[in-house]
């Protein structure tokens, strides 16, 4: 029999067990003690039964031979002493050192009990409250009371016993990032996963499950402050409970599992780079005919480099519609999120290292969908474009009023850090973007029509890669998190792509990343 079966037989069966005791010793303290030691001998020994039906059997002799083992030597315990002298001698420094650690064990010990264990100890010893009162205020019976305050003595016996090691993490946490791809805001999320230690326990129980105990280890942080954080990530769906352990319930892209996927993916972007750049090299003459806003200004569309840069990328973000359409079709709709909204929360495990993005803002729509910008600030224009704002609410409605050429808003701050950043400018009270604008009808059919061949290339190559992501992952994520693979790899990867293509281009000397600012992955459109 296991330890576990025999526990729940004692635990459903302590009312008969105790009142036992207490008519062999008629005192409710030195009963608790004879049980305690009763279970603990029970519990030592339980596996060599190799018949369950035969535990009580087993469990009586046991209580028996234990009772006449206290009582044996409460025979010869008639003189009693100061709880300070210790046979011929007082207390001495070193007696006072040693009773010293082991308070600061027993402390130690009780940092690490989980929440029911550690409440009703600390209400018991600590609090001198009464099995019943305990019982009143957690809303459990004064059965399971006494049956936590059993198992307690068990546990803390055997913890002050070891040898304890706090994880590296207790000194040297670990770095977590958190990724956002759905939507709604994902600022509930942000708030979460900013501090250290909520990422920390994403990162220790990624891997397999933990207890609360071995997170507090690992961690070097108290049980009753990381409950508080559990019950968060729990309600968010960021965790969830395996038995009276935590799992990480998000995928966390490692650094191991980047640099493993990259040397896959190389021969099949490179192959598509390739591809991608002798179709849009011979599209360009005709591209440069288009009527579209900033064509003839010098400072949007400077020269054939930028003009090529300016295509390419809405090229590119056309594969990512189709691409995430497709994903759509094939996984399913986005699964409800706890911010209301639907979508995917991620992770990485280093400060973005393996990023090619400063950010991606793919479809943002006025208020009245009369227009709308996307910007993609790949890391190898950072020189040139950098789209990072504040208060993105302005910012948006600014954006679309430049788009549309509206007159300033002059309550709105965001005007000049947007004049500053090279983003619009205004002339004679009217906004202005400093980015090409196409009307909706030319983007949508002309210019997509135009683009197909390329975004249909990038797309595919975006698949390819997002297979080979998700068999990857299988050797680095756990298989309970595995009905997220091939939807996350696929969200994850296909923008990727985006930057493999271009990046590749640059290294080719087919694309000339400018040293000036201008808005080269940026553009809008309007009804």
């Amino acid at each position: 029999m296991d330890q576990n079966t025999a526990s729940k037989l004692i635990e459903e069966n302590l009312h008969t067990i105790f009142a036992w005791s207490m008519s062999k010793l008629y005192d409710k303290s030195e009963a608790e003690d004879l049980i305690n030691d009763i279970i603990c001998a029970v519990l030592k020994s339980v596996s060599n039964l190799k018949e369950d039906d035969a535990f009580w059997g087993f469990f009586w002799r046991i209580a028996e031979n234990t009772l006449h083992m206290r009582l044996r030597k409460k025979k010869y315990e008639t003189v009693e002493y100061d709880e300070k002298f210790v046979g011929a001698y007082w207390e001495t420094p070193e007696d006072t050192f040693i009773q010293t650690e082991q308070i600061l064990l027993l402390r130690r010990e009780l940092s690490l009990l989980s929440k029911q264990y550690r409440e009703v100890t600390v209400l018991y010893y600590i609090h001198g409250k009464s099995c019943s009162e305990i019982s009143s205020k957690l809303n459990i019976s004064i059965e399971m009371v006494k049956y936590y305050l059993f198992k307690t003595r068990k546990i803390l016996k055997e913890g002050i016993c070891m040898t304890r090691e706090f994880g590296e993490k207790s000194y040297n946490p670990s770095t977590f990032r958190m990724d956002y791809w759905g939507g709604g805001s994902n600022g509930v999320y942000q708030n979460i996963l900013d501090r250290k230690l909520p990422g920390n326990i994403l990162l220790s129980a990624y891997d397999k499950p933990a207890t609360i105990s071995e997170l507090s280890l690992e961690l070097g942080v108290a049980s009753p402050y990381l409950e508080d954080e559990l019950e968060v990530l729990l309600k968010h769906e960021l965790v969830r409970k395996v038995g009276d352990k935590y799992q990480t319930n998000i995928i966390i892209f490692t650094d191991a599992y980047e640099k493993r996927v990259l040397e896959k993916f190389k021969p099949v972007y490179e192959a598509s780079a390739a591809f991608f750049n002798e179709k849009i090299s011979a599209l360009l003459p005709a591209l440069k005919e288009l009527n579209f806003y900033g064509k003839d200004d010098s400072k949007i569309c400077k020269d054939d480099n930028a003009l090529k840069w300016i295509f390419s990328n809405i090229a590119i973000y056309h594969a990512l519609q189709k691409s995430d359409k497709l994903g759509k079709k094939k996984y399913g709709s986005y699964p409800p999120l706890s911010n209301g909204s639907y979508g995917f929360v991620f992770g990485y495990d280093n400060d973005y290292v393996n990023h090619h993005f400063n950010g991606i803002c793919g479809y943002c729509a006025s208020a009245e969908q009369d227009a709308f910008f996307s910007v993609e600030n790949y890391k190898i224009i950072e020189q040139c474009q950098h789209f990072v704002p504040s208060k993105w609410e302005k910012t948006n409605r600014v954006m679309h009023d430049a788009i549309l050429q509206k007159t300033v808003d002059e309550e709105n701050e965001q005007v000049i850090e947007l004049i500053n950043e090279n983003m619009i400018f205004c002339k004679d009270d009217i906004l202005y973007p400093n980015f090409p604008v196409f009307d909706s009808n030319l983007f949508e059919t002309t210019l997509k029509d135009m683009l197909a061949p390329l975004s249909d290339e990038v797309a595919e190559c975006m698949e390819k890669i997002c297979d080979i992501a998700a068999n990857t992952l299988k050797d680095y994520a756990p298989a309970a998190l595995k009905d997220k693979f091939s939807r996350l790899t696929h969200i994850h990867h296909q923008m990727d792509v985006m930057a493999f293509i271009l990046e590749t281009m640059v290294e080719r000397g087919q694309l000339i990343v400018p040293d000036e600012k201008v808005n080269l992955c940026i553009f809008g459109v309007k009804n």
